[in-house]
């Protein structure tokens, strides 16, 4: 019935089709948005339920794709699971943002700095008007916790789109797709250096359902941050320090966690004098040119505790703490996170001196800050996926079924959840892993050879 690649591919690309049908009814959808009173989407958005069931029968068969595909990845060119990439972003590059609303925060805060806002003291609410209309109310008080780089390139989109809210996602989806298209691009030359198979990297790296998710449909600047590492990873691995330095600093600046980054780029010099410096001047000086050219001063340092005031369950210390805290125990809270925060520096460390390499013990140690950390977000897990790609021969287990698990986390609309939407995600899950048990593997998917038929004997 056909190679298991194409099949793989479409299997996965019916899935993103599903998510991406979902995210039109029940996705994190604008206030004012010009599509709801067109025929389809009119329709769609009448049965939100269905679109929660639809997108998690899609997930289903995206993850069950990706799955399937690690078994065949031998027999691929880089070139085919790059073209499988675009077949399965492609779908969700052009649906409503799905997951999360942060794309709205972004639009709000590049406003405020094109208006002249303090965007690291004020919070949207002291924007107003249709851009902040969106934020959540989680954020509408709170500083932007971006770098001045992320949040200068926000000010250039509202400068472009003003205050259609449509317009400026469809834009920063751009910036995010640029960046997921530098991450994919530079994957494969950081994982020849360290004899990594480039289709792995590519399968766990790229092709990740979180990626998908998070970075195209969910349109998070963590996007810009990943790219920008992986290109400064790929220059320093070239022996081009300089380079890397900068660009490392370059994604610092749209999200300081990159900063880590640097630590790779010195370790990849191995100690050479000349190395080292070229390392020192590229970091500063990308630091004061884009520091100076963004004129937003140092005022996002300070903001950097803002994530911390989320709590959705995925951070095990914040979940010890908020039960300590209701046993009778008020400080815990503190003092769980501080602990976890030390064991996770503590991890990082260890696991950048005991790695098999550089990349792969980057990789290593942002899993450990991002799991121990205060606030953990599903796209914050991107962060060491594309360094763990690159620089371990075989994805950790457990980071794949993290993968998967995670991908099932959040709903579609990006919003607390209520109970009809969580028994809607049931029912499309159930109905998704029931298509999957029915649906023969691949190896059954091809067609069994006939047996050789013996040659007549010769008389």
């Amino acid at each position: 019935m056909g190679r298991p690649d194409i099949v793989n591919r479409t299997l996965g690309f019916a899935g993103s089709v599903a998510i991406a049908l979902g995210g039109a009814a029940a996705g994190a959808l604008p206030r004012r948005d010009p599509f709801e009173d067109w025929p389809l989407i009119r329709e769609l958005r009448a049965f939100p339920l269905a679109g929660v069931a639809v997108t998690y029968f899609g997930l289903v068969l995206l993850c069950g794709a990706w799955l399937r595909m690690r078994s065949t990845l031998d027999g691929q060119r880089p070139a085919d699971l790059i073209k499988t990439l675009l077949w399965w972003a492609a779908p969700l590059a052009v649906t409503a943002p799905m997951f999360s609303r942060d794309v709205y925060s972004y639009l709000a805060q590049g406003a405020m700095v094109r208006q002249g806002l303090d965007a690291y003291r004020w919070g949207p609410s002291m924007l107003g008007g249709p851009l902040a209309l969106d934020v959540p109310p989680i954020w509408q008080d709170t500083p932007a916790p971006y770098g001045p780089v992320f949040l200068r390139c926000a000010s250039m989109i509202v400068a472009v789109t003003g205050e259609h809210t449509v317009a400026g996602v469809w834009a920063m989806r751009l910036v995010a797709l640029a960046g997921v298209a530098l991450a994919v691009a530079c994957l494969p030359g950081l994982a020849a250096r360290f004899g990594v198979p480039p289709q792995r990297a590519l399968w766990f790296g790229a092709l990740n359902p979180l990626l998908l998710l998070h970075l195209v449909a969910g349109v998070h600047n963590d996007a810009l941050m990943v790219g920008l590492v992986a290109a400064g990873l790929l220059a320093a691995v070239r022996d081009r320090p300089l380079l890397g330095a900068a660009l490392i600093v370059a994604a610092a600046l749209v999200k300081a966690p990159a900063i880590l980054a640097l630590i790779t780029v010195v370790a990849l010099t191995r100690g050479r004098r000349g190395a080292l410096i070229r390392t020192a001047a590229g970091a500063g000086l990308a630091f004061i040119v884009l520091q100076a050219a963004s004129g937003l001063g140092l005022g996002w340092i300070a903001a950097l505790h803002t994530p911390t005031t989320v709590r959705n369950g995925l951070s095990l210390s914040t979940d010890v703490g908020m039960l300590l805290a209701s046993a009778g125990h008020p400080s815990a809270m503190a003092v769980i996170r501080l602990v976890a925060a030390a064991a996770g520096c503590a991890l990082a460390g260890w696991a950048l001196l005991r790695a098999p390499n550089p990349v792969a013990g980057l990789g290593l140690a942002l899993a450990a800050i991002v799991l121990c950390g205060p606030v953990v977000h599903p796209w914050y897990l991107l962060w060491p996926i594309v360094p763990l790609a690159a620089g371990l021969h075989h994805p950790p287990p457990a980071a794949i079924r993290l993968s998967v698990g995670i991908a099932m986390f959040l709903l579609p609309f990006g919003a607390p959840t209520y109970p009809q939407a969580v028994v809607a995600a049931m029912f499309g899950t159930v109905g998704g892993i029931l298509y999957l048990r029915l649906r023969p593997p691949l190896p059954t998917l091809l067609p069994t050879p006939a047996p050789a038929t013996p040659a007549p004997a010769t008389p």
